[in-house]
This record gives C-alpha cells, structure tokens and sequence, in this order.
C-alpha cells in the first residue's frame, strides 16, 4: 500500500478514534461541571496542565525519534525505552516533591493532593512510549484508534458513576488514571516487541541530539499554549480558570477530533519522503485539505459559542461561552503552524521548532500580561491574536527550509478563509433575531445548519476552481470505501 494510502486510512482511523475519546471524555466533562462549582473545575485544570507538560518531559521527543528513524533496531529501540523509562521517574519524583508544594502555595492548597494523585500517569507513559512509536511508523493506527476507544468508553463509564456517587472532582480524577492503564497495557501489547537488555551510549547520544530541541520546543510550545490559562489561575484564581477552561473546552474537543487525527499521522507519513521538494508538496496538499474542512468548523464554533455553551453547560457558564468565541477566531492560524511544526520535524529540522516555540512563549506571555487586567474575553482576544502573528514567523522558517514563498502557501489558505468569514459574519447577523424566537436547541441547530450551507456555496461557486484541486485531492486520500461517496458528491455540485 502506498503513502497516500496510508495516510488517508491512518487519518480515518485516528478520526473515529478522536470522535469517540471525545465524545465519552466531553461527557464526563458536562456532567462534572454541572456538579461542580468553576472553584472546583479550576483545581483540576491547573493540575492537568502540570501533567500534559510532565508527559512531554517523559516523551521526551523520544516516539517521534522512532518515528522518524529510516529502520527499525532494537538496540536504537531498547535505549529509547530505558530512557523513556528514567525520564519517567524522575518526572514523578519531581511533580510529588516539588511540583505539588508549589502548586499548593501559589495556586490553592487542594490542588496539591490532585496533582500526586495524576502523576501515576508518568510511569505508565514512559513504559508504553517507544511502543507507540512502533505502532505509528509501521501505520498501525488501527490499533491505536481502538486502545483510545476502549480505553475512553471503560474508564468513561468509570468516571461518570463516580460523578453521579459524588466523587466531584476526583470523579475526573480517576478516569484519567484509568484510561491511561488501559491504554498503556493495550499499547505495549500489541507492539509485540520487548526491549532487550541492552544500553548503547551511541545511540542515547543521537537519540538526544534529536529529540532535545524537539523536546524543549514541545514543552515551551505546551507551556506557551497553557500560558493565559496559567496566569489566569495565578493572577485571577480557580474560579476565573473554571470560566476559561469551560469555554475552551468544547474547542480541545473539537482539536482533538478534527486536527489530532492529521497531527498524529502527518509526520509518520512526511518522514517517509525523502526528498524536500516533496515533502513540501505533500504539506501543502495536506494543508489544502485540512484548511478546507477546520476552518469553517472553528469559525462556525465560534459564531455559535454563546448559545453552544449554555445549552451544554447552562447559564452559570454564560461567560464561558464568549471566552470560547474569542478562542475560536484563533484556530485558523493554528492549524497552519501545526503543520508546518510536522514537516519541519519530519526533515530533521527540529531546532526550528524549538526556536519557534520559544517566540510563541515570549508572545503569549506579552499579550498575556497585558490582557489579562481587561478580563478573560480581553484574554481570549489576544491568545488568538497572538496565533496569527506568530503564523507568519512560522512560513518564514518554512520558506527557508523549502524555498516555498508565503504567498503561495497564504493562497492554499485562502478560499476556506473567505468563505468561513462570510459564514462567520452570516451567522452573527442572524442569530440577532433567531435566537430570539426559538428554543436554543433548535436555534442551535439552525444557525449551524444555515452556516454550513452559506460556506458550501461560497466555497463551491467563488472558489470553484480552488474547491476541484481540493476534492480530487481528497478523493485519491480517502479510503476506497469512501471513493464512491466523494466522487458523487463532485459530480453533485458539478466540479468535475
């Protein structure tokens, strides 16, 4: 089977398996909130933070390593694997005896007892990291979408009856850690590879000559993401954070099922060509695709913000819902930058990634302390600010690196951007008066659907030549079940 093939089915498969943890997790994530108080929903988010950036320390830039190596050997392999596992100890040992004091004295003493409790997902995160790796370069993302699944669905069973026994945040709490075990051991089992008992200095060395830089860059590029919801917590409280953690809540979701998919399988694809000419090709037909169908769904996100937030999670939450507006206008950009991340990667460029990590940092703690004393919408406005000025740092690295020019990767983007205003502005316009007359359910429904039909037809007659190259595109991708599908769909709207 080819690249194109490979990716187009990995995709597929990541996608179900992004819906259904998501789904399960945003669940879990509505009932808590609507048991607990935003005190109590900020004192889990803080420590979560401290953990997604403690499990980039235990990766340590080590998967992606094994990803990007041309063969596979199990001394490269076995040393990856005890350092995986070291990183992890020492992770742990830092979160319980350092990292949690400080939380307790700088954020809110109940959070401390959270965060030891969640660092059990270290440990279990460095034993299955090198497997995971395996499984991705040889494209088994089969198995890892049905490990999420399995593993969202138990330990999302778990969570919601501890919720409803009363658990309150600890309901949250446990589902992390369980799903975490599930995933691991199903990980490490299918891999069906052991490491052997063997060091190799050598390869320790090349190993961390790659993944340092990438390391530091994913953890600086995961800090300066969390940063406004960091100094939202410190400067303003848990209860302020509650608020900005449930408008960007609905937002991880819909990352997580839109663009986690692409994101995991772009670079186990881009790795595997080898010459520049071609991997920038191969981005910038990515990026058509994802443009295309990410963009108007976070445009849309953020035209229905407001009404989506209260009819999820109420009207104690109503503030929440402007937050995730102002967070929704950012994503755009984001996605690009993403993607340029992963090519850099895949060419072995990962010290631009670190370089641009640390100009996003420095950025998103400018805007930030400068926003913050106008309020959490103020803050919101300038993440997403933030996002597309560091975009045109990021496509001068990529012109660099492959000789592509702004404007062309600025015109691949630039037909679903349009329309995804339009639909933006379409849809601000008339919810004015909609939302008046209706029940939000059915409000809610109208203005999406309303709002998809104004992207489809602006984007299938403005752009109509733009709109061919992307669905010809998407139909040599997509797998062979769904040919037919596409292909239908290209004649229905006459852009064959």
């Amino acid at each position: 089977m080819n690249l194109k093939h490979n990716l187009g089915r990995s995709t597929a498969w990541m996608s179900l398996a992004a819906s259904g943890n998501s789904i399960i997790s945003f669940i879990i994530f509505i009932v808590l909130s609507r048991l607990l108080s935003a005190t109590e929903i900020g004192l889990v988010a803080f420590a979560l933070i401290v953990v997604e950036i403690g499990k980039l320390m235990v990766n340590a830039g080590i998967s992606q390593a094994v990803i990007q190596r041309a063969d596979w050997d199990n001394t490269y392999a076995s040393t990856c694997f005890y350092l995986n596992v070291g990183f992890s100890i020492a992770v742990t040992i830092l979160t319980m005896f350092i990292a949690a004091p400080l939380l307790a004295h700088y954020y809110a003493p109940q959070a401390a007892p959270v965060l030891k409790v969640l660092s059990i997902i270290f440990f279990m995160e460095g034993l299955k990291a090198v497997h995971e790796g395996k499984l991705k370069r040889e494209f088994s993302f089969r198995i890892i979408a049905i490990r999420t699944l399995i593993g969202s669905l138990a330990s999302g069973v778990l969570g919601i009856y501890l919720a409803l026994k009363g658990y309150g945040v600890w309901a949250l709490v446990w589902q992390q850690v369980f799903c975490q075990f599930l995933i691991s051991y199903i990980t490490i089992s299918s891999a069906r590879w052991m490491p052997n008992f063997v060091y190799s200095i050598a390869c320790a060395k090349q190993i961390l000559n790659f993944s340092t830089p990438l390391t530091g860059a994913q953890i600086i590029g995961n800090i300066g993401s969390r940063i406004f919801e960091i100094m939202v917590g410190i400067l303003m409280g848990p209860a302020a954070l509650g608020f900005f953690r449930v408008g960007g809540r609905a937002l991880y979701i819909l990352q997580d099922v839109v663009l986690k998919p692409l994101e995991t399988t772009i670079l186990s694809a881009l790795s595997r060509i080898e010459k520049r000419d071609q991997q920038a090709a191969g981005l910038m037909r990515i990026l058509r695709m994802s443009s295309y169908i990410t963009f108007p769904i976070f445009f849309g996100a953020a035209a229905v913000g407001s009404e989506f937030i209260i009819f999820a999670f109420g009207e104690k939450w109503a503030m929440s819902g402007y937050v995730m507006t102002a967070l929704a206008l950012g994503i755009a950009p984001m996605v690009i930058s993403q993607q340029i991340n992963a090519v850099l990667t895949a060419s072995g460029n990962s010290h631009l990634v670190m370089i641009l990590a640390v100009i996003n940092f420095a950025a998103n703690c400018l805007l930030g302390l400068v926003a913050i004393p106008f309020g959490l919408v103020i803050t919101a406005l300038a993440f997403s600010l933030r996002s597309y000025l560091s975009l045109f740092i990021s496509l001068h690295y990529f012109k660099r690196v492959y000789a592509v020019s702004i404007t062309q990767v600025l015109k691949v983007a630039a037909p679903p951007f349009v329309c995804s205003v339009i639909m933006l502005a379409f849809v601000f316009v008339t919810k004015m008066s909609l939302t008046n007359h209706l029940p939000l359910p059915f409000a809610l429904t109208t203005l999406c659907i309303l709002g998809a039909l104004v992207y489809a037809f602006s984007i299938g007659f403005v752009f109509k030549q733009e709109t061919r190259i992307f669905l010809k595109e998407t139909i040599d991708l997509a797998p062979v079940k769904l040919k037919p599908l596409l292909g239908n769909l290209q004649r229905f709207i006459k852009l064959t």
